[in-house]
């Protein structure tokens, strides 16, 4: 942030840059600053209880998930949830409750109100989902 700063002054002093310019450009880093610390120790949580006692639990850092969403991009991701969710390994019969409650939600994970969430600084439950074979819910705490 400081090199950043200081290469806007520079340039303001070299004549290139106007002052209100200089000082929108501030208030955007500045802003930018503001958003990296109010997610940073955030975790997005997933759990998935199934009738049959399968139980996952996921924990991942928010400025991993938000460094991800923005590395490959957003479809990327969506369509690897959907490959994932529809993989083999749910439909072996071992974890029918889980593969029919997956199904009921994949639609509704919108990976673009992920990152929507994650910027804006969301906390709470994005999905829940509670049907007779399994509970899934992923959060943001």
């Amino acid at each position: 942030m400081k090199d950043e700063i200081l290469k806007i002054l520079k340039m303001v002093e070299d004549g290139k840059l106007s002052s209100e310019k200089a000082f929108d450009m501030l208030m955007i880093i500045q802003e930018r600053e503001m958003q990296q610390k109010k997610t940073k120790g955030k975790i997005l949580k997933i759990s998935v209880d199934s009738s049959n006692n399968d139980t996952v639990r996921v924990n991942i850092p928010l400025d991993f998930v938000r460094n991800m969403i923005k590395a490959v991009g957003p479809e990327y991701i969506q369509k690897m949830v959907s490959k994932y969710i529809k993989f083999d390994k749910f439909s072996s019969g071992q974890s029918e409750g889980i593969k029919s409650s997956f199904d009921e939600f994949t639609g509704g994970l919108n990976i673009d109100f992920l990152l929507y969430a994650v910027e804006n600084n969301f906390e709470g439950e994005i999905v829940n989902v509670q049907s007779e074979d399994a509970k899934i819910l992923i959060a943001i705490e």
